[in-house]
């Protein structure tokens, strides 16, 4: 059976489903999503899905759509096939094909803007007050993306500990949502991923 619109738009729902409602986990169920052909074909947007199709294969399209709910969760699908959404997905997609660099220039930045502030790593980790800690910051400002945010905590484990400690109920509770289901979507090597971050760590502290 050829790949077509139908086939990218039950992708679409199934990253819909799985960063918007508490319920729905796109592994666990599989990507699998109640959608018929029926009413995929009564959609006044289902061209757009159509053309998605012809740009992207099944795991293009899965990385296109994580990268764009994560930038912007509300984003409407036709605003997905212009040049901002495919912008979004080649800075994902860059990331993790030079995976090396990415990282190394991620943490870097981090630690030259901690060392401005003149404050530590785990200073710029630290809540106080119920404030925004450093790290958060620079991820809202976007000087640092989620991949960067969400490795470093697989190794550092801070994010339960921003959970329980920020006090604002607004921004970083989004945030902190959207980590979590990014979370799964995230392929790396934890051990090389350690290893870089302790040689750029080092370095800059020379």
């Amino acid at each position: 059976m050829s790949y077509n619109g139908f086939d990218v738009y039950k992708i679409y729902l199934g990253v819909k489903l799985h960063f918007t409602t508490d319920t729905y986990d796109y592994y666990k169920y599989s990507g699998k999503v109640n959608a018929t052909l029926d009413s995929f074909t009564k959609r006044k947007d289902r061209y757009f899905f159509y053309k998605l199709s012809t740009k992207y294969s099944p795991s293009e399209a899965l990385d296109f759509f994580v990268s764009n709910f994560v930038d912007d969760s509300k984003k409407w699908i036709g605003n997905l096939i212009n040049d901002d959404g495919h912008k979004v997905y080649l800075q994902y997609k860059k990331y993790f094909q030079s995976f090396d660099y990415s990282l190394r220039n991620s943490i870097g930045n981090i630690v030259y803007d901690f060392s401005r502030k003149r404050i530590s790593l785990d200073d710029g980790l630290l809540v106080v007050n119920g404030q925004h800690p450093r790290l958060l910051r620079l991820l809202i400002q976007r000087k640092i993306n989620f991949p960067t945010a969400i490795i470093l905590d697989s190794v550092l484990d801070f994010i339960k500990v921003w959970d329980k400690e920020i006090t604002e109920k607004v921004v970083w509770p989004d945030l902190s949502r959207k980590l979590k289901k990014m979370r799964p979507f995230i392929s790396y090597n934890k051990t090389q991923a350690k290893l870089i971050m302790k040689e750029v760590i080092t370095d800059e502290l020379k």
